[in-house]
């Protein structure tokens, strides 16, 4: 019940965007077209409704890279944002061979592939959706990245434990310390952010994918600093030997490999 609970507020506020309202992280501006009937447009992306969008559109009811005001995102978010995050395959399909933005950014720096990595569904088949929707748009072109000291997609896939999208992300070349420099970040690390939630299994990931563990937050946590304030003990081990040896292979013998940590949780 507490999942369940958990997974509408999330659908509900889009993804991280209330963690950064509430810290007063700044977003990106973005007007919205007067006039149109937004719950109409909204339930046309929601159900993945092509027709009446295309419908819409042509109309000139309502723009490919128009925004629309929807939950936690008062200030407009882009139509392609809004179909990343509710997993409508065929709506983004037809917003990307129109053209549309595939960086527009929500008014939170959310990126529709951050959203698309962030969230899954309460059934098998709309993880699949959303995870189709990560592969759609980077092969369509969108950014693996963000614009700098921001959170990126595998930042957000790494928050949720998506473990099939952090590994299609890690394999077409997302960086797995973001854009950190000399062991310091402004902002938190995929590392970090599944050292916070507690995702052992993504943690693991990051690592043998090469992820630094002694990057820090300036004048804050390392990514074991993060695992032992939220205690998470099952975590803890596992980045306290990383920290000893070289990333990737190197932690894959001297941790994986040996008896100085457990692989069950």
């Amino acid at each position: 019940m507490i999942n369940t609970l958990l997974a509408r507020v999330a659908r509900t506020i889009g993804g991280l965007a209330a963690v950064l309202i509430v810290s007063g992280c700044a977003g990106v501006g973005g007007n919205y077209r007067s006039g149109v009937d937004v719950e109409a447009i909204l339930n046309h992306i929601a159900q993945d409704d092509v027709p009446s969008l295309r419908a819409a559109v042509n109309s000139g009811v309502i723009g490919i890279n128009d925004r629309l005001p929807a939950p936690a995102y008062s200030a407009g978010a882009p139509l392609i944002a809004l179909a990343a995050r509710d997993g409508s395959i065929g709506v983004l399909n037809y917003l990307i061979a129109a053209g549309a933005d595939l960086n527009a950014a929500t008014p939170v720096n959310e990126t529709p592939l951050m959203l698309a990595a962030y969230f899954y569904g309460e059934s098998e088949q709309s993880t699949a959706r959303h995870d189709a929707a990560v592969r759609l748009l980077v092969e369509a072109g969108a950014s693996l990245e963000n614009v700098p000291h921001s959170y990126t997609p595998l930042s957000y896939a790494a928050y949720n434990n998506r473990q099939q999208a952090l590994r299609y992300l890690i394999g077409k070349g997302a960086r797995v310390d973001a854009d950190a420099s000399e062991r310091l970040t402004y902002i938190n690390t995929p590392l970090m952010m599944a050292a916070i939630q507690g995702h052992r299994d993504v943690v693991r990931l990051l690592l043998q994918a090469g992820a630094d563990p002694l990057v820090r937050v300036r004048g804050g946590h390392t990514a074991r600093e993060f695992a032992q304030k939220y205690r998470h003990s099952h975590i803890e081990p596992l980045l306290a030997c990383a920290e000893t040896v070289p990333s990737g292979q190197a932690y894959l013998q001297h941790c994986e490999r040996s008896a100085r940590v457990a692989t069950n949780p």
